[in-house]
């Protein structure tokens, strides 16, 4: 066979496989240790969200983004899917939910030399209170008469925190926790309040599918099923939570 020919029919299968793989790409923010670039496997629901489409023989594309821009490309149908999402964030983007993964504690940060004591939110009101744009709060907590200081992401308000530019920070429990702990700026100086202001779901959400395009949502679900038939899905959650 001619070179050339060859080299002409190892192109058209190459293209052929690439066309048998639907690209799925999907979008994230940096919201340890749910989510983070520097985390092993890139953080417990990123690697979940591997697991699960790799268990249905599909390989995932997952960019960490500034979250205003994650949902400004979920707009533009630049990717299929985004994780970790509130309920609130799958509604006003017209998503898909997938079931649970985490649940979050949802609540206040403050400075270990400022006092505080409340039993309604509505006791802070005049307070400024640090929250990140886009994020999908709860409208009671944003409608509790403090006044909001939007920051691009969560280490920026603890940082405006520690500084003393205002006294509270509303944040998942577990993912402050985890800045403060990795950020020897902040360590020892700020804790978790302790008052449980909302427990939300942490979701994947997709993108509804098109005609002719991959149900992903439904490949995922799959995908979660076999992890917890095989054990993996508990292996994965032990791993990150050690």
């Amino acid at each position: 066979m001619p070179p050339a020919l060859l080299t002409l029919i190892m192109m058209f299968l190459f293209a052929q496989s690439a066309q048998a793989e639907p690209q799925l790409r999907m979008a994230t923010l940096e919201y340890p240790p749910y989510s983070g670039q520097s985390l092993p496997h890139g953080g417990s629901i990123v690697e979940l969200t591997r697991r699960a489409f790799a268990a249905r023989g599909h390989s995932v594309q997952i960019d960490f983004l500034p979250w205003a821009r994650v949902r400004a490309e979920l707009g533009n149908r630049s990717y299929q899917g985004a994780l970790a999402l509130w309920p609130k964030e799958i509604t006003e983007e017209g998503l898909r939910a997938s079931r649970p993964l985490f649940y979050s504690e949802l609540g206040l940060f403050i400075r270990n030399d400022f006092p505080l004591q409340f039993t309604a939110l509505g006791e802070l009101r005049g307070e400024t209170l640090g929250i990140v744009r886009g994020y999908g709060y709860p409208q009671h907590i944003l409608d509790a008469g403090l006044n909001l200081e939007v920051a691009v992401d969560d280490i920026s308000n603890l940082r405006k925190l520690k500084a003393k530019r205002f006294n509270l920070v509303l944040l998942e429990h577990i993912v402050g926790d985890h800045l403060i702990a990795n950020d020897e700026q902040l360590r020892g100086k700020l804790s978790w309040h302790g008052n449980v202001l909302e427990r939300i779901p942490l979701l994947v959400g997709f993108v509804p599918a098109q005609a002719g395009e991959p149900d992903w949502a439904e490949v995922f679900e799959q995908g979660l099923r076999d992890l917890h038939s095989s054990g993996e899905y508990m292996q994965i959650l032990r791993k990150h939570n050690r």
